[in-house]
């Protein structure tokens, strides 16, 4: 999905905006996914002379420059947010939906008599997106509204049981420096800058709502007037893949048939051999979503179609689950969801546990053949694609074998290059060859005979 603020040359628009100086433009905000287009109005307009088109920015030379970079940068962050978080969910966005999402408390209300603190928001929140089957988005609440609560509650973790005595604070109580507290205190412990940026996001939507609903204002409430971690900067990763002669060694290791170990090693399989086929989607998969070779299913993080033909050692795979113990007379392939999971939760609940035994099975594989490195169902997509490249594969083709939009986005996904292959590019480089030995007269001293 592609965010762009432009100014809106359509003519047919432009006359029908006669609140518009002549000579300007409307400046909108252009949302752009595959062959679908939303545009959001932002209630401002510019002549071409004051607009950098570049940057998506007013020049300093607009008559409103900070108001409207002002509002720019409120819906950005808003977009941005609804954007990661639909992401983590695995939630498909349409440019519409996630339109309404940006400017569904767009009219700000007058402060209401009995508002709800805080924590009470959070909850209200959740609670809603429950209701709606929107889980996976409610999670991105429930991680957020843990740390606040802690922020709250001297640094102790509150259990669901003991939230009675569970201490709570309305927004405009809210000072400085809680603002900093909450920084330091998510700062503080050693976690990924991805789960920090997590974190803040979280905590910046919900100020973000009930502003717009109405509870405080942006001007003197909002954290990001004192948080200096940037939520939304680029994160360079840490390296994912694992080497190939390794991802070799853990497939030649031998495990008891029928046992759960052996059960992870055939996931593995499957999940590099199948294109580095997200869990989530490995587990959704039925057997319907296979014939004559080809896989076809709806990616649950883009709702993309995907279809492809499946590698020879991934349908061995699919053969090998079909005569497994567990395997019984539902519709699924592998044997974690049943018909007792018909809710989107349950589903949720019973593909992390599943998850979560995977990744402890993985870590053991790979102590068991040295390697060293972390290594998760993150690991076998991201080495899939790395191995492509390390292969001289084209980025298009791993473009298209990973279900990519842009290369651009394929480029961000790769792991570095294996330092190997970088150093014996640089000593093939740097080889110079012997110079020819040159002879030469030595000078005689004093002169010629």
């Amino acid at each position: 999905m592609e965010i762009a603020v432009i100014l809106y040359t359509l003519r047919a628009v432009v006359k029908t905006e006669q609140n518009f100086v002549r000579g300007e433009f409307p400046v909108r905000i252009r949302i752009a996914q595959l062959k679908e287009k939303a545009f959001i109005p932002l209630g401002y307009s510019s002549a071409p002379e004051n607009w950098d088109k570049d940057k998506g920015l007013p020049k300093p030379s607009h008559p409103h420059y900070l108001a409207l970079s002002k509002r720019i940068s409120e819906y950005l962050e808003d977009l941005n947010f609804e954007i990661k978080s639909a992401e983590k969910s695995g939630h498909y966005l349409t440019c519409n939906e996630l339109k309404r999402r940006a400017i569904q408390y767009g009219n700000t209300l007058q402060p209401k008599a009995n508002q709800l603190k805080i924590l009470e928001y959070f909850d209200k929140v959740i609670n809603d997106l429950e209701l709606a089957g929107r889980s996976g988005y409610a999670d991105t609440f429930k991680n957020a509204r843990a740390t606040v609560s802690k922020l709250l509650n001297d640094g102790k973790h509150i259990r669901p049981a003991d939230r009675a005595n569970e201490k709570d604070k309305a927004f405009l109580a809210f000072t400085k420096e809680d603002h900093l507290q909450y920084e330091r205190q998510i700062t503080a412990n050693d976690l990924s800058e991805s789960t920090i940026s997590h974190y803040l996001r979280g905590y910046y939507r919900i100020w973000n709502m009930a502003i717009k609903e109405g509870y405080c204002s942006r001007e003197q409430h909002h954290p990001a007037r004192y948080i200096g971690y940037q939520p939304y900067k680029r994160i360079r990763t840490k390296k994912r893949s694992i080497n190939q002669d390794f991802l070799q060694d853990i497939l030649n290791l031998q495990f008891d048939p029928d046992t759960r170990m052996s059960r992870s090693q055939m996931l593995l399989k499957f999940t590099y051999f199948g294109r580095g086929i997200n869990f989530v989607d490995l587990c959704k998969l039925k057997w319907d979503n296979i014939g004559n070779g080809t896989l076809h299913y709806r990616r649950s993080k883009n709702r993309r179609q995907y279809d492809y033909t499946l590698h020879a050692e991934a349908l061995k795979v699919v053969e090998y689950f079909r005569n497994h113990p567990q395997t019984d007379d539902s519709e699924y392939i592998f044997p974690f969801l049943t018909a007792e999971h018909d809710t989107p939760r349950k589903r949720d609940v019973r593909i992390d546990s599943a998850l979560k035994d995977f990744n402890e099975d993985l870590k053991v594989m790979a102590q068991a053949v040295g390697w060293e490195r972390k290594f998760t169902s993150y690991s076998l997509r991201h080495g899939f694609a790395t191995h492509l490249r390390n292969n001289k594969v084209e980025i298009s083709i791993i473009k298209e074998a990973l279900g990519h939009e842009t290369e651009l986005q394929t480029s961000v996904y790769l792991d570095d290059l294996d330092d190997t292959i970088v150093a014996a590019a640089i000593n093939k480089a740097l080889d110079f060859k012997k110079p020819k030995q040159v002879l030469r007269k030595a000078k005689r001293k004093g002169p010629r005979p």
